[in-house]
């Protein structure tokens, strides 16, 4: 007598994530896809820029958004 083969449960499938919108509304002037999003990897700081009304804001990005 021989042992059963056994079974192998198949892998979990990965989770798909979508694509990031990089155009967004401007928090300042309140125009509708005013606002760009840039990330500079090698100096590690991600830059939203409006331009309508030219106002700038930079962030340093974490290891979570370098996955993004």
């Amino acid at each position: 007598m021989g042992r059963r083969k056994s079974k192998r449960k198949p892998p979990p499938q990965k989770k798909l994530t979508g694509n990031l919108d990089t155009q967004f509304t401007c928090p300042f002037c309140n125009h509708e896809k005013s606002c760009d999003v840039k990330m500079e990897r090698t100096r590690n700081t991600g830059i939203i820029s409006c331009t309508v009304c030219l106002e700038e804001f930079q962030t340093p990005i974490t290891c979570i958004l370098l996955i993004l």
